[in-house]
Protein backbone atom coordinates (compact mmCIF):
# COMPACT_ATOMS: atom_id res chain seq x y z
CA UNK A 1 0.00 0.00 0.00
CA UNK A 2 1.34 3.47 -0.85
CA UNK A 3 1.84 6.05 1.88
CA UNK A 4 -1.06 8.07 0.46
CA UNK A 5 -3.38 5.05 0.72
CA UNK A 6 -2.01 4.38 4.22
CA UNK A 7 -2.88 7.92 5.27
CA UNK A 8 -6.33 7.61 3.73
CA UNK A 9 -6.93 4.32 5.55
CA UNK A 10 -5.74 5.85 8.84
CA UNK A 11 -8.07 8.81 8.24
CA UNK A 12 -11.02 6.44 7.82
CA UNK A 13 -10.23 4.60 11.06
CA UNK A 14 -9.64 7.75 13.08
CA UNK A 15 -12.74 9.42 11.66
CA UNK A 16 -14.89 6.48 12.73
CA UNK A 17 -13.38 6.67 16.20
CA UNK A 18 -13.83 10.48 16.31
CA UNK A 19 -17.39 10.24 15.01
CA UNK A 20 -18.52 7.85 17.73
CA UNK A 21 -21.85 7.36 15.96
CA UNK A 22 -20.96 3.79 15.15
CA UNK A 23 -20.16 1.21 17.76
CA UNK A 24 -16.60 0.94 16.57
CA UNK A 25 -13.33 0.68 18.33
CA UNK A 26 -9.84 0.65 16.97
CA UNK A 27 -9.67 -3.14 16.67
CA UNK A 28 -12.95 -3.33 14.78
CA UNK A 29 -11.83 -0.53 12.48
CA UNK A 30 -8.61 -2.38 11.72
CA UNK A 31 -10.56 -5.50 10.84
CA UNK A 32 -13.11 -3.69 8.66
CA UNK A 33 -10.40 -1.84 6.74
CA UNK A 34 -8.05 -4.84 6.75
CA UNK A 35 -5.19 -2.82 8.22
CA UNK A 36 -2.09 -4.19 9.84
CA UNK A 37 -0.97 -2.77 13.18
CA UNK A 38 2.63 -2.54 11.98
CA UNK A 39 1.78 -0.73 8.72
CA UNK A 40 2.33 2.99 8.26
CA UNK A 41 -1.42 3.52 8.63
CA UNK A 42 -1.37 1.51 11.84
CA UNK A 43 1.50 3.63 13.18
CA UNK A 44 -0.47 6.81 12.48
CA UNK A 45 -3.64 5.46 14.10
CA UNK A 46 -1.77 4.26 17.19
CA UNK A 47 0.27 7.46 17.43
CA UNK A 48 -2.72 9.78 17.13
CA UNK A 49 -4.66 7.81 19.73
CA UNK A 50 -1.70 7.63 22.12
CA UNK A 51 -0.78 11.34 21.82
CA UNK A 52 -4.23 12.82 21.19
CA UNK A 53 -4.28 15.31 24.08
CA UNK A 54 -0.78 16.53 23.24
CA UNK A 55 -1.64 16.88 19.54
CA UNK A 56 -4.81 18.85 20.28
CA UNK A 57 -2.87 21.21 22.57
CA UNK A 58 -0.25 21.61 19.81
CA UNK A 59 -2.91 22.41 17.18
CA UNK A 60 -5.16 24.73 19.20
CA UNK A 61 -2.91 27.84 19.38
CA UNK A 62 -2.58 27.79 15.57
CA UNK A 63 -6.32 28.06 14.88
CA UNK A 64 -6.53 31.77 14.19
CA UNK A 65 -9.97 33.14 15.12
CA UNK A 66 -11.23 29.59 15.58
CA UNK A 67 -11.53 27.01 18.35
CA UNK A 68 -10.73 23.34 18.15
CA UNK A 69 -14.27 22.37 19.17
CA UNK A 70 -15.73 24.29 16.21
CA UNK A 71 -13.71 22.31 13.65
CA UNK A 72 -15.58 19.67 11.73
CA UNK A 73 -14.58 16.13 12.64
CA UNK A 74 -12.70 15.34 9.45
CA UNK A 75 -10.54 18.46 9.87
CA UNK A 76 -9.82 17.54 13.49
CA UNK A 77 -8.61 14.14 12.35
CA UNK A 78 -6.55 15.53 9.46
CA UNK A 79 -4.83 18.05 11.73
CA UNK A 80 -4.10 15.47 14.42
CA UNK A 81 -2.62 13.15 11.81
CA UNK A 82 -0.48 15.92 10.29
CA UNK A 83 0.72 17.13 13.68
CA UNK A 84 1.59 13.56 14.62
CA UNK A 85 3.72 13.20 11.50
CA UNK A 86 5.39 16.57 12.08
CA UNK A 87 6.17 15.70 15.69
CA UNK A 88 6.97 11.99 15.61
CA UNK A 89 7.89 11.02 12.05
CA UNK A 90 10.71 12.04 9.72
CA UNK A 91 8.34 12.85 6.88
CA UNK A 92 9.44 15.98 4.97
CA UNK A 93 7.10 18.91 5.59
CA UNK A 94 6.42 19.35 1.88
CA UNK A 95 5.10 15.78 1.75
CA UNK A 96 2.97 16.32 4.87
CA UNK A 97 1.44 19.51 3.45
CA UNK A 98 0.79 17.95 0.04
CA UNK A 99 -0.72 14.75 1.43
CA UNK A 100 -3.05 16.36 3.95
CA UNK A 101 -4.15 19.10 1.58
CA UNK A 102 -5.08 16.40 -0.95
CA UNK A 103 -6.96 14.40 1.70
CA UNK A 104 -8.76 17.58 2.72
CA UNK A 105 -9.79 18.20 -0.89
CA UNK A 106 -11.16 14.66 -1.04
CA UNK A 107 -12.96 14.47 2.30
CA UNK A 108 -13.56 17.94 3.75
CA UNK A 109 -15.60 20.95 2.71
CA UNK A 110 -14.77 22.72 -0.55
CA UNK A 111 -12.19 25.29 0.54
CA UNK A 112 -11.10 23.77 3.84
CA UNK A 113 -7.86 22.60 2.24
CA UNK A 114 -6.63 26.22 2.45
CA UNK A 115 -7.28 26.25 6.19
CA UNK A 116 -5.57 22.85 6.61
CA UNK A 117 -2.56 24.11 4.62
CA UNK A 118 -2.28 27.21 6.79
CA UNK A 119 -2.50 25.37 10.08
CA UNK A 120 0.02 22.71 9.03
CA UNK A 121 2.43 25.44 7.91
CA UNK A 122 2.09 27.17 11.30
CA UNK A 123 2.63 23.86 13.12
CA UNK A 124 5.82 23.35 11.17
CA UNK A 125 7.05 26.90 11.84
CA UNK A 126 6.43 26.34 15.54
CA UNK A 127 8.42 23.10 15.45
CA UNK A 128 11.38 24.80 13.74
CA UNK A 129 11.68 27.42 16.51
Amino acid sequence: MSRRKDREAALKVLFQIENKTLAINKNTAYEVLELKYDSFSGQIVEGVIEHEEELVSYITPHLKNWTYDRLNKIDKVLLKMASYEITYKDTPIKVIVDEYVELSKMYSDDDQYKFIHGVISKLNQDKEK
